[in-house]
């Protein structure tokens, strides 16, 4: 794709602004986007393991298991792994 003279003159001339809104773009996904979906995943897979995890421990519970009841500190236990093994030390 070949760009006309005056399209490559507004780059040049805003070649700036273009740097400046990938900096700010970079700096939310590494800040604010990544961290959010890393902790929304391992809330999840925590949940999930701790759920499996209290189903092996009571499996003479069957109400609390269909409720998806888990052991707190499985929980965290599982979530701060989780944190641990994607880089954050939480």
């Amino acid at each position: 794709m070949k760009l006309n003279k005056s399209m490559k003159e507004k780059i040049k001339k805003y070649w700036w602004v273009i740097i400046i809104l990938l900096i700010v773009g970079g700096t939310f996904y590494w800040f604010q986007w990544r961290p959010s979906q890393i902790y929304s995943t391992c809330h999840k897979q925590a949940q999930e393991k701790a759920q499996s995890t209290y189903e092996k421990r009571y499996p003479y519970e069957k109400e609390k298991i269909e409720e998806g009841w888990y052991v707190k500190d499985d929980y965290e236990m599982y979530y701060k792994q989780c944190l641990r093994a994607k880089g954050f030390n939480k």
